[in-house]
């Protein structure tokens, strides 16, 4: 039940049936569960709204921040119990944010569609659930003040200078996305994501921004001709400012690309990073491996303990930024390879020289691991395998695939990046069961 809270008692709206499952909203709340509270944002669903003119971004807000804590952990529990067939897992109490905002505006990226409104203005806003119906916004509780006052000004020129919007309906139009990045120094990375086609009036543009926006110092432009659901296309043009927005973590120093991969949430993203590092735990005559290694902000805070690190990763363009923050920092004992995780593992010439692993580090997208990977991972015998990640159901069932291989989840931490949202970001260390065994 969307919006729901455990202890509502309500009447809901039709349902929609699915072949294994059926939905539905809640029209009217008769009394509510002791772990309700207002939400902060009015575009919050409500009982008895109508679903296109609520935001889909968060869907949490209604429960009181303890109660989401426990509930990610919880969640984490009996997945592992349901899907990895773990009977009592060790999952530890959930990371949660400090300081003023705590849970509130926290994100450091922001992708916003456009749209048109119904009065033919250009608009732009979050999706609503499970649709591409555009909701207007002027304020959002979990992004950064600096992103939002960078959205209010991109979006008041394109109601100035109207172009054409994308519709992805009729699969036309010019423009598309807006994408800002902020970092921890208040400066910004914007990008506006568009068919082909330059921008017009592009010094005025630039102009317009940066008066209004000091915090800008990059300007992009992302070319996406695709006719899919896809944000972000193949090509970026820069278009004023620096190339790369820089950015620390836990005293290292990164370059950050526009379309590079980092966590949203800077302060939880340090807990976690941290955390991964200390299970890892590699002396100074030890190796470490880090698969999926995006820009290789794991590898290259665990370099500093290692002997050597080796990173790998698909993306050329996270490999590149990965090998530019380690010159940075003047860091030389890691070593990143570009290719799918499972290819380069597959090659002995590259598998022979990964001897000696303390730790292997996995930081896989949603969809989890595949099993070559882990089974590769698995002959490679290291002492500790430190998985992090974003889909509860994907890390339970690579939990119960390397139980197969020897072993056993030893704990595991959910770590709240995403606080107001379901969404789940956790840490887990594996050991082998019968550490002197041979590799299976």
């Amino acid at each position: 039940m969307p919006y729901g809270a455990p202890g509502d008692e309500v009447t809901l709206g039709p349902l929609q049936t699915k072949k294994s499952f059926a939905r539905g909203w809640i029209q009217t709340l008769h009394t509510p569960s002791s772990d309700r509270t207002d939400p902060r944002c009015p575009l919050f669903f409500k009982p008895g709204a109508a679903v296109d003119a609520v935001c889909g971004g968060c869907d949490w807000q209604h429960l009181r921040y303890a109660a989401q804590k426990k509930a990610k952990r919880q969640l984490l529990i009996e997945t592992f119990q349901r899907i990895g067939r773990i009977p009592k897992p060790i999952v530890e109490e959930t990371l949660r944010p400090e300081g003023e905002t705590g849970p509130w505006r926290y994100r450091n990226k922001v992708q916003i569609p456009f749209a048109l409104g119904p009065d033919g203005r250009v608009t732009a806003g979050f999706y609503a659930p499970a649709s591409h119906t555009v909701v207007p916004l002027e304020d959002c509780v979990v992004q950064n003040e600096t992103s939002l006052a960078i959205f209010r000004a991109v979006r008041e020129w394109f109601r100035v200078r109207p172009v054409p919007v994308y519709d992805t309906k009729t699969k036309s139009g010019w423009l598309r996305h807006l994408l800002i990045r902020t970092n921890q120094s208040g400066q910004a990375l914007a990008a506006l994501v568009t068919g082909q086609g330059p921008v017009p009036n592009l010094p005025e543009f630039i102009a317009h921004l940066t008066a209004a926006c000091p915090a800008v110092i990059s300007l992009y432009q992302n070319i996406n001709t695709r006719e899919d659901n896809v944000v972000l296309g193949p090509q970026w043009r820069q278009l004023h400012g620096r190339s790369y927005l820089p950015e620390k973590l836990l005293g290292l120093k990164f370059k950050l690309s526009p379309g590079a991969f980092f966590q949203v949430h800077h302060a939880m993203a340090e807990k976690l990073y941290a955390t991964a590092v200390r299970w890892a735990d590699p002396g100074p005559e030890d190796a470490v491996l880090e698969l999926y290694a995006g820009i290789g902000a794991m590898g290259l805070l665990l370099a500093r303990k290692a002997k050597f690190v080796w990173g790998i990763e698909e993306s050329p363009l996270a490999v590149a930024d990965a090998v530019a923050s380690s010159n940075m920092n003047g860091i030389e004992n890691v070593r990143f390879l570009t290719g799918k995780c499972e290819t380069v593992l597959a090659r002995s010439h590259f598998r022979d020289q990964f001897k000696n692993l303390a730790a292997v580090i996995l930081d896989p997208p949603r969809a989890g691991c595949e099993s070559s990977v882990l089974k590769a991972v698995m002959k490679l015998r290291p002492r500790r395998i430190v998985y992090v990640s974003c889909d509860p159901a994907t890390l339970a069932r690579d939990a119960r695939f390397l139980s197969t291989g020897g072993y056993h989840l030893s704990r595991c931490v959910p770590v709240d990046l995403f606080p107001q949202t379901s969404h789940i970001e956790s840490v887990s260390l594996f050991e082998p069961k019968n550490p002197s065994a041979p590799a299976s």
